[in-house]
């Protein structure tokens, strides 16, 4: 049996998320071929974590038990990782940037120590793959700060990211900003059912 964490950071209501919408997808098409694997959900919204952001006037309790080291502990009992997030001014959403900071901790997540060139070494090789399912209100605008930036970020700790990344564009742009999250689907459909299959 896999375990399964599910990553929720989008910004939006939850009945109004296209991102969302594509990780529900994604997640019901897994169960029906892998019944057996444990699916574990963490909706950043619902965190304290994620509402706090590194400062200087905080760095001294910003790193603790329950904003960062149970979420460490969480993602190395895990095999698979499954997030989904939206585009934000051409970055990630804050409360996935504040997750990020929380998770990226030296020897616990990542290090030097072994080194031989001054790389760092990732601790979460245990992480097998992790889908990235992303959406964008246009589609002109780069993803180097945007998906390249969090499939980098879990590579650097580690883990795998196998899967191709999917991303629903035109999101703001008629028909889809008119359309619901449902109606949306139906431009990735395809992908994410040849994703589910190789997850």
């Amino acid at each position: 049996m896999k375990k399964i964490l599910v990553i929720n950071s989008s910004v939006s209501q939850l009945n109004n998320s296209d991102s969302l919408a594509m990780s529900n997808m994604f997640v019901q098409e897994y169960i029906k071929i892998n019944s057996n694997d444990q699916i574990i959900n963490l909706d950043l919204n619902e965190t304290l974590m994620s509402q706090k952001t590194l400062t200087r006037n905080n760095i001294a309790e910003y790193f603790n038990q329950k904003d960062s080291f149970d979420f460490i502990e969480q993602l190395k009992s895990v095999n698979k990782i499954i997030l989904n997030f939206s585009m934000v001014n051409w970055g990630i959403p804050a409360i996935l940037k504040n997750y990020i900071d929380h998770i990226t901790v030296a020897n616990l997540t990542f290090t030097y120590k072994g080194s031989t060139d001054g790389s760092p070494i990732g601790l979460l090789s245990n992480i097998e793959n992790v889908q990235i399912l992303a959406t964008k209100g246009g589609s002109g605008t780069p993803n180097s700060a945007f998906t390249e930036y969090v499939k980098n970020i879990w590579e650097f700790l580690g883990a795998k990211v196998e899967s191709e990344i999917i991303i629903n564009e035109m999101m703001d742009i008629p028909p889809f900003a008119q359309q619901t999250p449902s109606e949306n689907l139906e431009k990735v459909k395809k992908q994410i059912l040849q994703a589910v299959k190789k997850f």
